[in-house]
Order: structure tokens, then C-alpha cells, then sequence
């Protein structure tokens, strides 16, 4: 990096410190007052027989041991766009996430799990309607079967496999079901048959 052009040319050695770290930071180089003299301790910086701070010595001195603030500022740009990629990346994940369950849904494939909730709950309910219900619905059947003969057993566990077959059938086929309170829904009738 060459010496700024309204730096004379006459002045082309520096008799302090803070002159020769004002005229590097005016050159584009990131240098403080504290880390200069440090390097001028450890004898990074060359001095002329007088102790002067001379041009050539510290653009040298700066090309080896600072760094531009236009590298810098480069980084940080480099860095500020680094992270807008990767947060659009990102955004981009999230929304082809968000569109491949948003197809899933609509081809039937997920449901939201409050609703899958809800169905089961429905089921729970008709199902133990159902069950509770029996008894009074088919004890008169239950009666007529047996005549009051133990020797009639085996046709009332027939009847009764028979039974609870349907009742497995009722529990896992397709239907909707109210949820809430309705008082007009008969205990043990799904919706479809009201």
C-alpha cells in the first residue's frame, strides 16, 4: 500500500509514535497507539539513525505484521453475506419442509395429531357405550338362547363370539363421530346411522 496523496514529500519520517500511527491509520491499516508501541519494544518497526519513524519502514512494517481495514471491512461483508445465505438456506428448509407435509396432508397421509386424538377419543367412547349397552340390548336374546339350560352353552358362545366380532368390526371401521355435548345422540349409535 503506498503513502496517502496528501502526505507531502517532505514529510516522509515520523519523530513520534502517535504521528507514525495516525499516518498508518490514515493509510488504511488497523493499528492502535498501544499495540505500535508494543511492536516497537519487541523491535518490529525499524528506526533511521536519528529514531525516526520513516515512510518505507512502515509501510513494510505494516505489510508484515498489520492488517488493512479494507481486508477487514472484505471479511466482514464476506461474513455478514456468508450468514445471509445461511439463513436463507435455512428459510428455504423450513418452507420445503413445511410444503412436503402440507402435500402429505392432502394426499391423506398425516393428519394433525389433535384430530387423530379426538377420532380415538370418539372411538373410546362409542365403543364403551356400546359395550355398556349390550347387556340390557341383548339380555332378553341372551335369555331366549339358553332357556335357562346349561346344556345350551355352546350355542351362547357361538352367538356371543359372533357378537363381539361385530363389535371389533364397529370399532375399526371408518366413520366420523360427533365430539362435544349433544343430547339428542343415542349412547352406542354412531353418527352415520342418526
Amino acid at each position: 500500500m503506498s503513502a496517502p496523496a496528501d502526505v507531502p514529500a517532505a514529510v516522509r519520517m515520523f519523530r513520534t509514535q502517535l504521528a507514525a500511527v495516525a499516518w498508518l491509520q490514515a493509510s488504511g491499516y488497523r493499528v492502535s497507539k498501544s499495540l505500535f508501541s508494543q511492536h516497537v519494544r519487541k523491535g518490529l518497526i525499524a528506526c533511521n539513525a536519528a529514531g525516526l519513524f520513516e515512510v518505507p519502514a512502515l509501510l513494510g512494517y505494516a505489510a508484515v505484521n498489520l492488517t488493512p481495514t479494507a481486508r477487514i471491512e472484505d471479511a466482514q461483508a464476506q461474513a455478514a453475506a456468508v450468514g445471509r445465505l445461511s439463513a436463507d438456506a435455512d428459510w428455504r428448509a423450513v418452507k420445503a419442509e413445511r410444503e412436503r407435509i402440507k402435500l402429505q396432508k392432502e394426499s391423506g397421509l398425516v393428519m394433525p395429531v389433535r384430530a387423530h386424538e379426538d377420532e380415538l377419543a370418539a372411538r373410546a367412547v362409542f365403543f364403551k357405550a356400546e359395550i355398556e349397552g349390550f347387556i340390557h340390548r341383548a339380555g332378553p336374546r341372551i335369555i331366549d338362547l339358553v332357556h335357562g339350560n346349561p346344556d345350551s352353552l355352546q350355542e351362547l358362545i357361538i352367538w356371543w363370539t359372533d357378537a363381539t366380532a361385530d363389535w371389533m368390526d364397529a370399532w375399526s371401521r371408518e366413520r366420523e363421530f360427533v365430539t362435544g355435548d349433544r343430547d339428542d345422540i343415542e349412547p352406542g349409535v354412531p353418527t352415520e346411522e342418526l
